[in-house]
């Protein structure tokens, strides 16, 4: 299948074309022009069709149409329908040969031709002018000599006598009329007068049967000359009651676009069978998309679309469309020099084209670059979003990414349909068919989908309807506010972003490897927490607190080194952060400010969504490596290790338990987690690193120099030290000294007796409930009231005692000589003065309980010795 630049042939200067060189002047043209080669640049559209099917009728007096008015904005094509015309007019073999088959061209020879360029201001004005031509000045001099007079309808019938046909074609009037608007006459201007003589003219046409006016017209070009045209011809249509004939020569959204851009730039094209391969690759190239509903209409009518358009893409006319009414585009002119624009964007290409499309502009090139900023006057948003010299154009950055085009292509595309100037214009396309234009056996729709999603993203000027349209504007959009907010966001706003973050990702819930999250702290902030509890530190390579800094302070400073863990990342990649936190904090602003009724509220809530995602991302990526407190050789030291992301997808992230894994598994090892199940290896370490050579240690320097000692593995920070002594104890690994001393080396356990007495009765009976510890499960307990216990004493049988001894001795024996026998628990009752009053006889008495003797005084002094 062979690309359009080996399967066509271009015409001379066919990549070179300029509007300059396409302007015709009406009446030097129809005088100096060669008819065979005018009309092979020439393609018969159906206005000029109408045109010579009822002008030639006309001249031949067999119609009763006589004026026909031209209306297209400049560059339309008028001047060169009229020249046709005219060439046909006067030479009828010409006839005979290009329109053979149009009625009545053979009833009449040669018509007379009256060419007037409104251009000119000839001094005998218009009518001297067509007299002129007619070979008449004389009979119409009365009109211009000493002042501009208007023939009247009798004069201009005397001006026609005769029966052979006349064409008179009148070009460009607009700027004529405008000019005399301007000269004064009278109480009125020239305007006024060559409007009635113009008038005049047309009734006198349409009572004479073979002559025909062709008048064109600049559609709101010139307001005053438009005007007085449609009153001249208003004045005629309603004294004879017939309007003018209307013509578009070229319609801009038909397939004659296609035809004449072949006709113009092509010298040959390619066979019908060769189009049609062509036209069947494409088809089997959409049928994906249209399978997957990317592109809406259905291959097969794209396909036979082809075969009327190519070299051309079927969709290209619409876009030119979109921007034709422009006030600077001259439509057919226009066109044709924006088209040598494109082709030869195409022919300098390395590209493989197979149909020609608005992507295929090459914006490098200077003039077609300039063309496009002529008819888009969007030169910012080219330079930002499309193409600059510096390759920092939004479209260019994506593609230098992607190391490829598509983004460009496909930029190009959307600026050329979205470069109508007028006012509530239609502009853009849909995703469709940004897809249908742009999809060919060489590119997939997924190519240019995700182009349009990344410049979506960073486009500045890049904007969507709520009919789903993209369309670049001079207006920014919301990427654009964003950025510009990003930029100068304060930094303190910026640094809080970070630290809210971090903390959130690795907040301390259940404590087990960290107490508390330091992120992008200040030394004082650092050295203060560690004195109390493990912390997690996330550095600051922006700030003291770097990672190097850390390691000095670590090495020369830091008492309690196991107290250290530091998350950290590569500092030359830390303004990425910096880079997605602007981004977060300028959509934030943004989301407070944009009412909710806003069009790019969606966009902006999406936007925050996904920046956020980018930070949060970003985050995790750089903070990817954990130091913790160890020894190397006998030195303290922070070792490395990376951390283990690896997590179930259906779970949130949790920046603490991942830590807490990393720390708990090979190889780090550093984080125990189960006292009860690794005690023993716990306690070794323990004995070994913080009891060293001694037996006995307070409680607070145990923890004292757990905290200081980078070699010991950690333990929970909420209570996990404590956990650890009270299993040792509870164990009798290690023992209580109960003098706020834990001892490593428990001396060997003694029987002990405890007894726990209840309240005496009246006659000073106590209960006593006796237990033995360090005794087996059986011991034997021996007690003596009121003397000295022994192994001969009495045995306790049950567990309580009444009693009203003053003095109970007990002494328990370990039955399976487990545990020694230790000294004898002497439990000692309490004296206490009771006493039971007679109210009859007046009489209070008082006595010992249990028993004992009672020594009174009655004069106050001491009862001791009363």
């Amino acid at each position: 299948m062979k690309d359009v630049k080996d399967a066509c042939q271009l015409q001379p200067k066919a990549l070179n074309i300029s509007v300059a060189d396409q302007v015709e002047k009406l009446d030097e043209i129809i005088n100096n022009t060669n008819a065979d080669d005018y009309f092979n640049k020439t393609f018969i559209t159906h206005g000029m069709l109408e045109l010579l099917t009822q002008g030639i009728a006309r001249l031949a007096g067999k119609s009763n149409n006589a004026i026909f008015h031209l209306k297209q904005a400049m560059g339309g094509g008028k001047t060169h329908l009229m020249i046709a015309f005219g060439l046909l007019a006067k030479n009828p073999k010409l006839r005979q040969q290009k329109i053979a088959d149009i009625s009545y061209q053979q009833d009449f020879t040669t018509a007379k031709i009256v060419a007037f360029n409104g251009r000119n201001q000839p001094d005998h004005y218009l009518w001297g002018e067509i007299a002129s031509q007619l070979g008449k000045a004389q009979q119409f001099k009365q009109y211009w000599e000493g002042g501009a007079k208007a023939p009247d309808e009798t004069a201009w019938l005397k001006l026609f006598t005769g029966d052979e046909p006349i064409l008179i074609m009148l070009d460009e009037l607009p700027p004529y009329f405008n000019y005399y608007a301007t000269q004064k006459l009278g109480n009125g201007t020239i305007a006024d007068v060559t409007t009635t003589a113009f008038a005049n003219m047309l009734t006198a046409v349409q009572k004479k049967a073979n002559i025909c006016v062709v008048v064109s017209d600049l559609e709101a070009a010139y307001d005053t000359g438009g005007s007085l045209i449609k009153k001249a011809l208003n004045n005629a249509s309603s004294e004879l009651g017939r309007a003018e004939v209307p013509i578009t020569p070229v319609n801009l959204e038909s397939n004659e676009v296609y035809d004449i851009l072949k006709t113009r730039l092509f010298k040959s094209l390619p066979t019908t069978a060769e189009i049609r391969t062509i036209a069947t690759e494409y088809a089997e190239s959409l049928q994906l998309a249209v399978r997957s509903k990317t592109v809406t209409r259905t291959a097969t009518a794209i396909a036979d679309e082809i075969e009327k358009t190519y070299p051309f893409h079927p969709r290209f006319k619409s876009i030119i469309a979109l921007f034709k009414e422009n006030p600077k585009f001259k439509q057919t002119r226009g066109m044709i020099e924006l088209v040598s624009r494109l082709l030869k964007s195409v022919w300098n290409s390395n590209e493989e084209v197979y149909l020609i499309g608005a992507q295929h502009f090459d914006l490098a090139i200077n003039e077609v670059r300039d063309k496009l900023t002529e008819v888009s006057e969007m030169r910012d948003v080219i330079a930002k979003d499309l193409w600059n010299t510096n390759q920092e154009a939004s479209a260019q950055l994506i593609d230098g990414e992607s190391q490829n085009h598509n983004c460009q292509q496909l930029a190009t595309l959307l600026l050329t349909a979205s470069s109508s100037t007028a006012v509530e214009a239609v502009k853009g396309l849909t995703e469709a068919e940004i897809i249908e234009c742009l999809i060919s056996p060489n590119h997939k729709a997924s190519d240019y989908k995700n182009a349009l999603l990344e410049l979506d993203k960073k486009s500045w000027y890049l904007h969507q309807t709520q009919e789903g349209k993209f369309y670049f504007s001079r207006q920014e959009n919301l990427n654009k506010r964003l950025q510009q907010d990003a930029e100068k966001a304060p930094e303190n706003k910026i640094d809080e972003l970070v630290i809210d973050e971090i903390e959130y990702l690795y907040q301390a819930t259940t404590k087990e490897a960290y107490a508390k999250i330091l992120a992008l702290p200040e030394f004082a902030d650092i050295d203060a927490e560690l004195k109390r509890n493990r912390l997690l530190i996330v550095t600051n390579p922006n700030n003291d607190a770097s990672l190097d800094a850390l390691k000095r302070y670590f090495a020369n400073e830091l008492i309690n080194k196991n107290n250290l863990l530091i998350l950290a990342g590569e500092p030359s990649k830390f303004a990425n952060i910096d880079s997605k936190a602007r981004h977060v904090y300028a959509a934030k602003k943004a989301d407070a400010e944009l009412p909710k009724s806003h069009p790019q509220r969606g966009k902006l809530t999406e936007k925050l969504a996904e920046y956020q995602r980018d930070f949060q991302i970003t985050i995790l990526e750089f903070y990817n490596q954990l130091y913790y407190p160890w020894q190397r050789q006998g030195q303290a030291c922070l070792q490395q290790v990376k951390l283990d992301f690896s997590r179930s997808n259906l779970k949130e992230y949790n920046g603490e338990q991942q830590i807490i894994k990393t720390l708990s598994t090979d190889p780090a090892n550093k984080l125990q987690l189960d006292i009860d199940a690794n005690l023993d290896t716990l306690l070794a370490k323990a004995e070994e690193r913080i009891f060293g050579n001694q037996d006995e240690l307070k409680h607070s320097d145990f923890k004292d120099k757990y905290q200081q000692n980078p070699y010991i593995t950690w333990l929970p920070t909420t209570n996990g030290i404590e956990q650890l002594i009270n299993h040792a104890i509870r164990n009798g690994n290690w023992e209580d000294l109960n003098n706020g001393y834990i001892s490593k080396s428990p001396k060997p356990k003694t029987t002990e007796v405890q007894v726990i007495p209840g309240y005496a009765n009246d006659q000073g009976e106590v209960t006593l409930e006796i237990t033995a510890a360090n005794a087996g499960n059986n011991p034997t307990i021996y007690y003596a009231e009121d003397s000295t216990v022994s192994t001969s004493s009495s045995i306790l049988t049950e567990d309580k005692l009444t009693t009203k001894a003053l003095a109970v001795e007990f002494l328990a024996v370990d039955t399976t000589g487990e545990h020694p026998t230790g000294e004898p628990y002497k439990w000692q009752n309490e004296l206490q003065v009771r006493n039971k009053l007679d109210a009859t006889n007046r009489k209070l008495e008082l006595f010992v309980i249990p028993r004992g003797e009672l020594h009174y005084t009655l004069d106050g002094s001491a009862p001791r010795n009363g």
